[in-house]
């Protein structure tokens, strides 16, 4: 019996990596990971806002001082001068210069973005005393006094961390360069400097918006002033939107009762008298018949155009060029209509400029006399703007007629604005300009 050949040795085992090795890997790991750190804290040292809100503070911390000094000067000079009679005269002068000043110090916002819109005061007529009696201006002036100590608060708190890593790097301990000292005290040094630099424009932006919110408190309008003047505006307008509907009804009434309610009792007695011409004299009623078909062709249109006034189907299928283009399509004068393209309106905005230019140019039609007119939706900023223009008799007054209250409340209900520039023997030119996107009440 023959013996079997031995068994095939087991393949060799794979080297073992070298101690090394595994501790490289863990390095390259780290060390990806150290960079991916270090690139997102210093980033906002890349970036506008650090450096435009490093040079707001400073700016605002200059204008403090200068700020102080003006309304120091001339301020005591002014009510130094009130025992002899002089300084009456320069009590508005003062306070146009606090006016100034103050609108100086909201611009000076924008270098960060940010828009602080003026407080309402009572404008200054004449020389000016009533001026010195309005709390608003002396709440201006109060902040223009503070303002020199804040702005040198805040301006050295939000540029530390940029004068610790320039004194750490450049003027440690005695003034001597970090480098000079022991390497383990200098290594010490730079990385608490690293860290600083880069935490400073993060602090740097929120020291300045804290200035900023300061700065609104004072200069800035009273929220609680402005939603009670927002309550009110909306009272107002709502009740305009009501008395706007009550006059739509009446006049859809109107139209239904003399127009479309008229013609087909018209059409019932073309009908039945047709019925009993039709054995006797069939031409006769044929042409009843022809009537009747006319009159239920223009009932049909009347229906439309009242349909029209109340949901226009054609806005929401093809927009509001064709929604606009359908509406001078059966007017009796040549007008033109230019929309810009791709605008981007909000459904109710959208129904507003589609109403505004149906009920102006129903005016058009009906009192200016006019030859030709023109329709322009235009976009501008985050507006829309629609210009309606004739050339017609002019003399509207906007004060009166259901037509302009209709089309001042329409534009209130949506933060709009309108004017109405109509001289005696024309032209008559409409512009409503309205935010593209309804803001938030």
């Amino acid at each position: 019996m023959s013996s079997l050949p031995p068994p095939a040795p087991p393949p060799p085992a794979p080297p073992a990596p070298p101690p090394h090795a595994a501790s490289n890997a863990a390095q390259d790991w780290d060390w990806d990971r150290f960079r991916e750190l270090a690139e997102r804290w210093y980033r906002p040292l890349l970036l506008r806002d650090g450096w435009m809100s490093l040079g707001y503070l400073f700016l605002g911390m200059l204008t403090a001082i200068a700020f102080f000094i003006v309304i120091n000067v001339v301020g005591w000079t002014t009510f130094g001068l009130l025992f002899i009679g002089v300084g009456f005269l320069l009590v508005g002068v003062f306070f146009r210069l606090v006016d100034a000043l103050a609108g100086v110090e909201r611009r000076l916002a924008r270098l960060i973005d940010i828009d602080v819109p003026p407080r309402p005061v009572t404008p200054i007529k004449g020389i000016g005393l009533r001026a010195a009696v309005d709390g608003e201006r002396w709440r201006q002036l109060a902040y223009l006094a503070l303002n020199l100590p804040l702005a040198i608060l805040l301006f050295s708190i939000g540029s530390f961390l940029y004068s610790m890593f320039v004194r750490l790097v450049f003027g440690f301990g005695d003034g001597g360069s970090l480098f000079t000292f022991n390497p383990f005290v200098a290594i010490a040094a730079l990385a608490v400097g690293a860290i600083a630099l880069g935490g400073a424009p993060r602090l740097v932006v929120l020291v300045a918006r804290l200035k900023v919110h300061s700065m609104a408190y004072f200069l800035g309008p009273d929220r609680l002033a402005a939603a009670e003047r927002r309550v009110s505006t909306l009272a107002e307008q709502r009740q305009d939107i009501l008395d706007a509907v009550a006059s739509e009804r009446r006049r859809i009434e109107r139209n239904l009762h003399d127009g479309v309610q008229q013609q087909l009792v018209a059409i019932g007695l073309d009908l039945g008298m047709a019925e009993h011409q039709l054995d006797n004299d069939p031409v006769r009623a044929r042409e009843l018949i022809v009537s009747a078909r006319h009159k239920v062709q223009g009932s049909i249109a009347e229906m439309r155009q009242i349909g029209r006034g109340l949901h226009p189907a054609i806005l929401e299928d093809r927009g509001i060029d064709a929604a606009l283009s359908a509406i001078v399509s059966n007017a009796p004068i040549p007008i033109s209509v230019h929309v810009d393209p791709d605008l981007d309106l909000s459904t109710d905005v959208a129904e507003t400029v589609y109403f505004v230019v149906n009920e102006a140019l129903a005016n058009v039609m009906k009192h200016a006399n006019a030859r030709v007119a023109s329709v322009h939706v235009t976009r501008v900023g985050d507006d829309v703007r629609v210009t309606i223009h004739d050339d017609g008799v002019g003399g509207v007054d906007p004060s009166k007629g259901t037509g302009i209250a209709g089309i001042r409340a329409r534009i209130n209900a949506v933060d709009g604005t309108g004017t109405v520039s109509s001289p005696p023997g024309g032209p008559t030119t409409v512009i409503v300009q309205i935010p593209r996107k309804r803001r938030a009440s």
